[in-house]
């Protein structure tokens, strides 16, 4: 026993342990109760540190799918932009324009017998199906500013930041 009559925690296991017919161990009677308090306290600072955890994880996986979203995008505008380097003559023609909204069936090649623009018109029919497949609501814009084309790419990032995500690239021919 100390000063204050209370029993060390290991005295009273001891005593526990080696007289069994004592079997309840007497601690401070203000200690008593603290034990629950204390779990109770801790319970609340783990489930904090396990909301923050979540939102946290939450929050990486929305950084993920942009970046993945975008890193698609600078794929397609720089495999359009290779196609126009390789179909130059079509490039300077503005074969390769595109306004948004236009979809890949408006440019059948099939009725075209200049063999440049046939091939504009089916590397665009090809690329915007490519387009609406891998981004959400993708949509393209091409121009071409004087031996420049600029080619602008539009999707949907609601998962991100919940608005339209946008992409621009611009290649000299």
């Amino acid at each position: 026993m100390n000063g204050q009559g209370c029993e060390s925690p290991f005295t009273a296991f001891a005593r526990h342990v080696w007289r069994p017919e004592s079997a309840n161990i007497s601690l401070c009677s203000s200690e008593q109760g603290t034990t629950l308090i204390e779990v109770l306290v801790t319970l609340v600072l783990v489930t904090i540190g396990l909301a923050g955890m979540m939102a946290m994880q939450a929050r990486g996986i929305q950084q993920n799918q942009s970046a993945y979203l975008r890193t698609q995008a600078i794929t397609l505008a720089n495999d359009m932009a290779d196609r126009i380097r390789l179909n130059r003559q079509a490039g300077l023609t503005d074969d390769y324009a595109l306004t948004l909204s236009q979809e890949a069936t408006d440019f059948s090649a099939e009725a075209i017998s200049d063999s440049s623009k046939k091939l504009a018109y089916s590397d665009l029919n090809g690329w915007l199906n490519w387009l609406s497949t891998i981004l959400p609501e993708g949509d393209a814009e091409i121009k071409r500013a004087g031996q420049r084309i600029i080619i602008v790419i539009r999707w949907n990032a609601r998962r991100d930041s919940g608005g339209l995500s946008s992409y621009q690239h611009e290649v000299d021919l």
